[in-house]
């Protein structure tokens, strides 16, 4: 009865969570539409000032972010599985979204070498997960589900 009693809960947070993820995303969408419209009025003949573009490019990315937690969220919800490629993917995403915002002479050296070595790792992990066709990890097992990848080629027996 417990087991069942939180199953249940679990599945109203997750439907809870969906929910809100689509209204922020929604309300993201529209707001960055808005601000794309402004930009345009305010420097006429549908340009955009250079200086606000890092900051659209960063909306934009944002706003994927969301997407691809949206659709992590949903997939764990139907199949209680775990997407270990689009769990590294939305980290390179937020990583490159804050790259592209970033405004370098603000940041330390150390801090610099600090991003530059996550970005290393996280593509090595995103490399070796696509090498080793290790896709989901089944949460109902504990036992990760090898999936073939299409670009590994296949071994002779």
């Amino acid at each position: 009865m417990i087991h069942r009693l939180a199953k249940q809960l679990e599945r109203f947070i997750l439907w809870t969570l969906i929910a809100m993820m689509a209204i922020v995303l929604v309300i993201a969408t529209i707001e960055l539409g808005y601000h794309l419209l402004k930009s345009f009025q305010s420097n006429g003949y549908l340009l955009l000032d250079l200086n606000t573009l890092p900051d659209l490019f960063g909306a934009f990315l944002l706003i994927l972010i969301g997407i691809e937690l949206l659709e992590t969220i949903k997939i764990y919800f139907r199949e209680s599985i775990v997407h270990v490629e689009v769990v590294v993917l939305v980290a390179i995403i937020a990583i490159a979204r804050k790259v592209v915002v970033i405004k370098i002479e603000d940041l330390s050296g150390v801090m610099l070498m600090g991003i530059g070595v996550l970005i290393a790792a996280l593509a090595l992990a995103y490399f070796l997960i696509k090498k080793a066709g290790l896709l989901r990890y089944d949460l109902k097992r504990g036992l990760p589900e090898k999936k073939e990848c299409p670009n590994t080629p296949k071994k002779n027996d």
